[in-house]
C-alpha cells in the first residue's frame, strides 16, 4: 500500500472539478465585496454605507483564508467520495475487471477491486477524508458566520455516501449527474460565494450553472465508458437508461449549454475579448464529444477534466481586466 497507490485511488485527474468550482465561487464573490467597499460611490442611498463598508472590510480581511478552507473542503470531500465509491462499487462487484493496470484494462484501476488494499482500509480513508473536510468546513463557517452552510455540508456528506453506498444508492438509479450538478455546481460555487461575501449574485448563479454542467460531463464520459459493465451489474446510470446514443446526445447538449452561457458571461465581463479567449478552447469540447463516439474514453475524460479549470481561469482573467 504505497503512497502512489493511494494517490491513484483518490482519482487526482477529477479533483480539478471541486477546485475549479471553489475558484469560480471566489471569483464571483470578489466583485460583490469590492462593490460594498465602494458603497458610497455605487449607491444612491448612503445611510447604511458605514455598516456595509465595515462588513466588507471584515470579509476582505479573511478572504484568502476562507477561500483556502473552501478549497480544502471541496477537494477533501471529493477525495472522500472517490474512496467511498471505490469501496462501495468494489464490494458490490461493479468494478469487475479493474484489478490490473490501466494499460491492460483500458480503465483506471480501483483499490478495492484490485485487492491491493483491503476494503475496510479504503472505507477508513473515505471517513478520514470526510472528517478532515468537516473540520475545514466548520472553521470556514465560524469565520464567515454563515451557519446555514452547515446544513449544506451535511447534505454533501450524505449525497457522497449514498451515491453508491447504502441499500438503494441513487447513483445506480440514474441520478448521479443531477447530484454532480447540484453539489459540484450550485452548492460549491454559491456556497463559496456566500461564505466569502455574505450574498449570492446573478453572476454567481450563472457561473454555478456552467460549473455544474462542465462537472457533469466528467461523470457522463465515465458512464459512457462503463455502460456495458453497468448494465450487466444492474447499475442503471443515466447512460444505461438513455442508451449509448442518447447519452452521447445528452453529453453534447450539456456541453453546448455550458459553453454558450460561459462565453456570454465572460464576454459581458470583458467585451469582447473574454468571449474570444473562451472560444480559443472550443476545440477541446468538440474533441471530447467526438472521442466518445470513437470510444476513445481516456482522451475524452482528459478533455472533460480540462474544461472546468479552463473556465475558472478565463473567468478570473476577465474579472481582473
Amino acid at each position: 500500500m504505497t503512497v502512489k497507490l493511494w494517490i491513484s485511488g483518490a482519482r487526482p485527474k477529477t479533483l480539478t472539478t471541486s477546485l475549479s468550482s471553489v475558484a469560480v465561487g471566489a471569483c464571483c464573490a470578489y466583485p460583490v465585496i469590492v462593490g460594498d467597499l465602494n458603497c458610497a460611490q455605487t449607491r444612491s442611498d448612503t445611510s447604511q454605507c458605514a455598516a456595509v463598508t465595515a462588513d466588507a472590510q471584515a470579509m476582505m480581511s479573511r478572504f484568502w483564508l476562507v477561500t483556502l478552507l473552501c478549497v480544502c473542503v471541496g477537494v477533501l470531500l471529493q477525495i472522500a467520495v472517490n474512496y467511498a465509491n471505490d469501496y462501495s462499487d468494489g464490494i458490490r462487484g461493479v468494478d469487475e475487471g479493474r484489478g490490473g493496470s490501466e494499460k491492460k484494462t483500458k480503465k483506471p484501476m480501483r483499490l478495492t477491486a484490485s485487492g491491493l488494499v483491503p476494503a475496510k482500509h479504503v472505507l477508513v480513508a473515505a471517513v478520514v477524508s470526510a472528517l478532515l473536510a468537516c473540520v475545514c468546513g466548520l472553521v470556514a463557517v465560524v469565520l464567515s458566520q454563515a451557519w446555514w452552510l452547515l446544513l449544506v455540508g451535511v447534505l454533501c456528506l450524505l449525497a457522497g455516501w449514498f451515491y453508491t453506498g447504502g441499500k438503494h444508492p441513487y447513483g445506480y438509479a440514474g441520478f448521479g449527474e443531477l447530484s454532480v450538478f447540484l453539489f459540484f455546481g450550485l452548492a460549491a460555487v454559491l456556497g463559496t460565494q456566500y461564505a466569502l461575501s455574505g450574498s449570492v449574485s446573478v453572476l454567481g448563479v450563472l457561473c454555478a450553472v456552467v460549473a455544474g454542467l462542465l462537472s457533469c460531463q466528467i461523470l457522463m464520459v465515465n458512464n459512457l465508458r462503463d455502460i456495458n459493465e453497468d448494465r450487466r451489474h444492474g447499475k442503471r446510470t443515466l447512460a444505461v437508461r438513455m442508451g449509448e446514443r442518447g447519452a452521447r446526445v445528452m453529453l453534447g447538449v450539456c456541453c453546448v449549454v455550458a459553453w454558450a452561457i460561459g462565453v456570454w458571461v465572460v464576454m459581458l465581463l470583458w467585451t469582447p475579448w473574454g468571449g474570444i479567449l473562451m472560444l480559443s478552447g472550443i476545440g477541446v469540447p468538440w474533441r471530447m464529444v467526438t472521442s466518445t463516439g470513437r470510444k476513445e474514453f481516456r482522451k475524452a475524460l482528459s478533455d472533460a477534466c480540462f474544461q472546468p479549470p479552463f473556465f475558472a481561469v478565463i473567468l478570473l482573467i476577465s474579472l481582473m481586466v
